[in-house]
């Protein structure tokens, strides 16, 4: 259980609306709780670390990384490092790093998107992607483009990820807006179910929901799941650099 904590601020609803600005910079940065219970087991947190240019192509240099709490080091010590280069303009990955050690288990992946070839390349071998295909670090930074009011038209939404070297596709559903306490404020915020296929970081019958800041920014408040054990949490606890002001309801 506690390998999958680190990864749960990753798995948010992914739209297919794109809207024409980016609601986020070089130097957002975002941290967070993970909880289980009342117990706070681990930590995450996401940062814009550059803009430069890769063949010619403008891409924003995104770093995400996943830590337990100290404590619980003793009993299962997680360090994850996730690196998305994201092509600005098309909203699609060119590369994606995964560096994984969780206890006695750790693995490294490093995938190169092809898109217009429609492949993935890893360890000398050549994957086939569905269109517009995302990895699990730049379907977040797309998912905060949608337009809110393209979402709310429909039911539910799909979007190809291509992970563990294999496609699949993400059902999201939008649920609501509602108003959450923070440490910042009360956040209006659009509240999101995805549907997580068998097998994968969630088994089926798990429920979650997320949470993401209905201003200019969409920015990741919040997620929930409940498992049989009871409830995990990760929750913005801290953060800096946001294109637009938060916005906090007084």
């Amino acid at each position: 259980m506690i390998k999958r904590l680190v990864l749960i601020f990753l798995f948010i609803p992914f739209l297919a609306f794109p809207q024409k600005e980016i609601p986020y910079q070089v130097g957002e940065y975002s941290a967070f709780d993970v909880s289980f219970g009342a117990i706070i087991v681990g930590h995450a947190e996401l940062e814009i670390v550059e803009e430069k240019l890769i063949d010619s192509i403008s891409i924003f240099h995104i770093v995400g990384k996943g830590k337990t709490a100290y404590f619980f080091d003793w009993f299962f010590k997680v360090r994850d490092v996730y690196e998305t280069f994201l092509d600005t303009s098309k909203l699609l990955p060119i590369k994606f790093i995964r560096d994984i050690n969780e206890g006695p288990y750790s693995k490294k992946q490093n995938y190169f998107f092809h898109h217009s070839d429609s492949i993935v390349k890893h360890n000398d071998t050549a994957y086939k992607i569905p269109f517009n295909s995302q990895d699990m670090l730049s379907a977040l930074f797309y998912a905060r483009t949608f337009n809110k009011e393209e979402v709310k038209k429909t039911s539910s939404f799909f979007v190809p990820i291509f992970m563990d070297e294999e496609n699949y596709f993400l059902e999201v559903s939008y649920l609501n807006n509602e108003v959450i306490e923070t440490e910042f404020g009360k956040v209006d915020c659009m509240v999101f179910k995805p549907k997580m296929q068998e097998g994968r970081v969630f088994e089926d019958g798990e429920e979650m929901k997320i949470w993401i800041s209905d201003d200019k920014n969409h920015l990741l408040m919040k997620v929930e799941t409940k498992i049989w054990a009871g409830t995990i949490k990760a929750v913005l606890v801290d953060y800096k650099e946001l294109k637009f002001p938060l916005s906090i309801i007084k």
